[in-house]
């Protein structure tokens, strides 16, 4: 595991609850049907606030399984996203549906925070998630 990542984004990672996006992936991910998320991380020296956010949002995505697709990218990638997503605090997650960002929930939150963010668009989750 790459130190500068957070231990939940890499099992993620590896487990295909969460998708690495680049240049040539991202519009075809955020354009297809249904909610994307985007996690923006911050980088290496904010690790911790982003294993933080990427716990909640891997507990929250247990409540909607296969019907919101997550994506990430490379630390040193993400930042060029920034203006396009309105990224002021990272980490953040940002909501997507058909290509238009839908809201930017920044830094990390409390628990309902999540929940209510996902509620908006996907409506009480077929699972329980766990906090």
């Amino acid at each position: 595991m790459d130190e500068s990542q957070s231990p939940a984004i890499t099992a993620m990672l590896e487990q295909g609850q969460l998708t690495e996006l680049d240049d040539s992936s991202l519009d075809s991910f955020i354009s297809g049907e249904g909610l994307s998320v985007l996690l923006f991380t911050g980088g290496p020296r904010r690790v911790r606030e982003a294993h933080d956010v990427a716990v909640a949002l891997r507990e929250v995505l247990r409540g909607y399984p296969g019907i919101v697709q997550a994506g990430v990218f490379e630390p040193d990638q993400e930042s060029s996203y920034h203006d396009r997503f309105r990224i002021l605090t990272p980490p953040s997650l940002v909501f997507i549906a058909a290509g238009k960002t839908l809201e930017v929930l920044p830094g990390v939150r409390d628990w309902i925070d999540y929940e209510r963010a996902f509620g908006r668009y996907l409506g009480t989750p077929q699972q329980e998630a766990t906090a």
